[in-house]
């Protein structure tokens, strides 16, 4: 498994480039009760002590913890330096480096834009500014919001690893839940098989805390996100879609897959059935053919939705993708319509990880349709980390 104190190496190695590239001297992540959304990223951390890092362009990597967590961060081994403070005494400490390092702009993490790079709170703030001064923080301070969204979108290769190994688990999965399937199953049963295979791979569902069941739907039962059913019984005939994400050393995966009960004698499923899983499977296929970095992300969404319109299904009432990588919805450019959010203006990048889902959603129980999955871009193009899905699945008839 990857340390992911390599993936805390990375960033602050790129973190520290990117200081140089806009010409910023220092960088500071200044958290308590882990309401700083990049520390988990940034420097392989969820404490909720009050707790200050800092960058500098020439390469500082600076640790001011409590006790509790100052032991962890020396044997971390991969900070420059390490003090213990409290919070009495941590803004003195860093004022103490501020007038050593004399900064003519220091990087802060607060951000109209996106809550996961707004995580400098202002009652911790107000304490720079007692430190410092609060003129002297204003000519000093500038926001860090296009550093932070390019860390956390662009994978290093630590991160690329650990989430092709998240990917092959989700659809390790998905192969024996299919196994494992039969008439007469409810809505919760499936959802309990998937947490069981989950706990034989020691991973847990993405959403939810405790963990909560993957979305399982039996078509017939209404396509809206909510939870599995007990009253709603797969049966011969039924389509089934489930739209399933883990989490393995603290990344996610977003993987769908739409699946038909056989009746008994049949041998494979009716024709407007198999129609409308190729509408979306055909769909995930034209977006990868075009999707690259430097295309924007509306672009992306009008390929994905001009298929299934040209299919002759509705058009999508979401967006055709989205990035993943600590969350599911791991914030960034997406792949939606243009002017729907500013995020859908984004500009892809190499190194992306984003989950494709152009989708079939049909009213009064008609054929519907999620396949998603995952892609990271490459310099010209993408390529699959989740073993794709490329023909409705059919469940043969058994019974338990």
């Amino acid at each position: 498994m990857v340390d992911r104190k390599n993936v805390a190496v990375e960033k602050m190695d790129r973190a520290v480039q990117m200081l140089k590239e806009n010409q910023i001297d220092m960088w500071m992540f200044y958290s308590r009760l882990n309401q700083d959304p990049s520390l988990e990223l940034m420097f392989n951390t969820d404490t909720k002590n009050e707790v200050l890092f800092v960058l500098t362009a020439e390469g500082d990597k600076m640790a001011f913890a409590e006790a509790s967590d100052a032991a962890g961060y020396e044997a971390a081994g991969i900070f420059t330096s390490v003090k213990t403070v409290t919070p009495d005494t941590i803004m003195k400490e860093f004022a103490a480096v501020c007038d050593e390092k004399k900064p003519n702009r220091i990087a802060v993490n607060d951000s109209t834009e996106d809550s996961r790079c707004d995580g400098l709170g202002l009652g911790l703030y107000k304490k720079v500014c007692g430190a410092l001064g609060e003129e002297r923080m204003k000519a000093l301070k500038t926001g860090s919001y296009r550093m932070l969204e390019e860390l956390r979108a662009v994978k290093t290769p630590s991160e690329i690893a650990i989430m092709e190994e998240c990917s092959r688990l989700t659809t390790d999965i998905y192969d024996a839940l299919f196994a494992r399937l039969h008439v007469g199953l409810s809505e919760i049963d499936v959802g309990d098989i998937m947490m069981e295979e989950c706990a034989k791979r020691n991973v847990i569902t993405a959403f939810g805390n405790p963990p909560e069941y993957p979305l399982v739907l039996l078509v017939k039962g209404g396509m809206s996100h909510r939870k599995p059913n007990a009253k709603n019984i797969c049966l011969p005939g039924d389509m089934l879609v489930i739209d399933f994400s883990i989490r393995f050393n603290g990344y996610t995966s977003d993987i769908a897959r739409t699946m038909y009960f056989l009746k008994p004698g049949e041998e494979h499923a009716p024709k407007e059935v198999t129609d409308c899983a190729n509408g979306a499977i055909r769909a995930v296929g034209e977006v990868m053919k075009v999707i690259k970095p430097g295309m924007k992300g509306y672009e992306v969404d009008a390929v994905g939705r001009q298929s299934i319109l040209d299919s002759g299904y509705p058009n999508i009432p979401h967006s055709v993708g989205h990035q993943v990588g600590l969350e599911v919805h791991d914030g960034g450019t997406t792949l939606g319509p243009n002017k729907a959010r500013l995020s859908c203006q984004g500009v892809l990048r190499k190194n992306e990880i984003y989950a494709l889902e152009p989708t079939v959603l049909q009213p009064d129980g008609l054929p519907c349709a999620i396949i998603e999955d995952d892609v990271i871009l490459t310099d010209d193009g993408c390529r699959l980390i989740s073993k794709r899905q490329t023909a409705l699945i059919e469940i043969p008839y058994r019974e338990a």
